[in-house]
C-alpha cells in the first residue's frame, strides 16, 4: 500500500494564488520599465436608444492616430496606445500615477447592428462609437386601419344571412 502525503486544501489554494500573482508581476515587468507603464484599460459605457447602441470610451491623452476601431466576428474591437511622456534634461519624475501603454477592448455586438453605418468621433478625450440598428429590426407602431370583424360579429352576420335565405325561400314558395 502506497503512503500519500496529506496536503491541506487551503495551503494548496494559497500556493496557487501566490503563483498567479508572481506570473502577473513578471508579465507587468516584461511589458515595460518606463514610469507609469503597465495596464491601461480605459473605462467604457454602453447605452441603447431606439435607433442605435452608443459606446463611450474614456481615452484622455490618446491621439486620434493611436486609435483603431474594427469589427471582427460580431465584436467591436477598440485598440489604442497611450504614450508616456518622458522627463526632459535633468528633470526626474517624483510621482507617476497616470497609466500608459497599449489597450484593447472587445465588445460583443447584438445581431441587429448595421455594420455599414457604424461611425466614431473623438471629443474631449472621449471616443464615441455609434452602432445604428437595422431599419427592419427597429420596433415600429402598426396603425389600425379598415373594418375588421370580431368572431362574434361574424357569427351574428352569418345568422342574419341564414334568416334572409329562409325568408327568401318562404316568400318564393308562397308565390309559387
Amino acid at each position: 500500500m502506497a503512503i500519500i502525503r496529506y496536503q491541506a486544501p487551503m495551503l494548496n489554494l494559497q500556493h496557487e494564488i501566490n503563483r498567479m500573482f508572481e506570473e502577473f508581476d513578471r508579465a507587468m515587468e516584461s511589458e515595460s520599465t518606463a514610469p507609469g507603464s503597465g495596464m491601461f484599460r480605459p473605462a467604457v459605457d454602453v447605452h441603447e436608444d431606439s435607433d442605435a447602441y452608443v459606446v463611450h470610451v474614456e481615452v484622455p491623452g490618446v491621439p486620434r492616430e493611436n486609435l483603431d476601431i474594427a469589427m471582427h466576428d460580431g465584436a467591436l474591437i477598440i485598440r489604442g496606445r497611450k504614450e508616456s511622456v518622458s522627463a526632459s534634461g535633468e528633470a526626474r519624475f517624483r510621482r507617476v500615477e497616470r497609466a500608459y501603454g497599449t489597450f484593447a477592448r472587445a465588445l460583443q455586438l447584438p445581431r441587429n447592428v448595421d455594420p455599414e453605418k457604424i461611425s466614431a468621433s473623438l471629443n474631449d478625450g472621449v471616443l464615441e462609437v455609434r452602432l445604428p440598428k437595422h431599419e427592419e429590426i427597429k420596433p415600429r407602431r402598426i396603425a389600425i386601419g379598415g373594418v375588421h370583424q370580431t368572431p362574434d360579429s361574424h357569427e351574428a352576420q352569418n345568422e342574419d344571412n341564414s334568416k334572409a335565405r329562409v325568408d327568401a325561400r318562404a316568400n318564393g314558395s308562397a308565390s309559387a
